[in-house]
């Protein structure tokens, strides 16, 4: 899958597979302006092997590993985190100013396409 770039509710989505050694699969990264910057914010990794999310993975990189007993399918999962928790994961990030202007009901009309790429 080639990248696409989702511009919705005030943050970009970056949708595309990534291979890191013998891992891999679709990944999703979540990107804001900030001071006329374009900053990842967050990225979910839905890796066959070891699916993972990050805050903030270009400055203080806290990934967290989803245990695949109680998240069977990661996709689904960081589908659910966009709709639902967006908002409260980039301020998590620390990019508060970013989380005040997103519109989540903006952004859960693009996640069937997105999570439809992922699943391709």
């Amino acid at each position: 899958m080639n990248e696409k770039v989702f511009h919705v509710g005030g943050v970009e989505l970056h949708v595309d597979n990534r291979d890191i050694g013998a891992d891999g699969g679709p990944s999703v990264r979540v990107y804001g302006e900030v001071d006329d910057e374009n900053v990842q914010l967050l990225r979910f990794d839905c890796f066959r092997k070891d699916p993972h999310y990050h805050y903030d993975p270009s400055g203080k990189n806290d990934q967290r590993s989803l245990n695949k007993e109680s998240v069977p399918d990661s996709v689904a999962w960081t589908i659910e985190q966009l709709e639902q928790n967006l908002v409260e994961m980039i301020h998590e990030a620390g990019y508060d100013s970013i989380a005040g202007q997103v519109d989540q009901g903006a952004v859960a009309k693009v996640l069937p396409e997105v999570e439809s790429l992922m699943r391709s």
